[in-house]
C-alpha cells in the first residue's frame, strides 16, 4: 500500500507539471546611427528616436502535447526594464508592430500603440496559439542636447503568462 501511494504521488507529479511556453527575440535594438541635426544655434534637437531596426518576438511551446492537443492556449506577456546606466529623464518605450506568423485561429491583442517601459513589470500584449516572429520597435523620448554626450544601458525583459 505504501509504494502504491508513493507512485500514485510520483504519476500525478508528472501530470501537473507547468506547460513550458517560452517567449524567444530574435535581433539586436540600436539607436547608433542616429543622426540628430540642429539647423539653428540654441535649437533643440527632436526629443524622439525609433530603433534602427525591429526585433521579433516568438511565442513557442517545448511540448508536443501542447503544440497538437492546445493550440488555442491563451498567453499574456509583460515587459519590465532593468537599468544598468540610464537618466530617467530619458524614457524607453515600446511598440507592437504585426502579428506576426501562426495558423488562422491566431490572435494577438494590445501593445499597438508606444507604452513606457519601467521598471516594474506592466502588461504588453496578449494572445492566444503559438505565433512567431511578432515585430517589436523601441523609442526613446525625452532626449536633450542639455544631457550632455552619454551611454545608456538597460536590459528589457519579455516575460510569457499563461492566461
Amino acid at each position: 500500500m505504501k509504494y502504491t501511494l508513493a507512485l500514485a504521488f510520483l504519476f500525478l507529479g508528472l501530470l501537473v507539471n507547468a506547460q513550458p511556453m517560452t517567449v524567444t527575440v530574435d535581433g539586436e535594438v540600436s539607436f547608433d546611427g542616429a543622426n540628430f541635426t540642429i539647423s539653428e544655434a540654441g535649437e533643440d534637437f527632436a526629443a524622439t528616436l525609433e530603433s534602427e531596426s525591429s526585433v521579433f518576438v516568438s511565442v513557442n511551446s517545448d511540448d508536443n502535447w501542447d503544440k497538437k492537443n492546445n493550440p488555442n492556449q491563451k498567453w499574456k506577456i509583460e515587459v519590465v526594464k532593468e537599468d544598468l546606466v540610464w537618466n530617467d529623464i530619458v524614457q524607453l518605450e515600446i511598440v507592437r508592430t504585426g502579428q506576426g506568423y501562426g495558423d488562422k485561429n491566431n490572435q494577438i491583442s494590445g501593445g499597438s500603440s508606444y507604452q513606457v517601459v519601467n521598471n516594474t513589470s506592466t502588461f504588453f500584449f496578449s494572445g492566444r496559439g503559438l505565433v512567431t516572429d511578432i515585430p517589436v520597435q523601441l523609442r526613446l523620448s525625452g532626449l536633450s542636447v542639455t544631457l550632455g554626450a552619454q551611454d545608456f544601458e538597460t536590459n528589457v525583459l519579455l516575460t510569457i503568462y499563461d492566461n
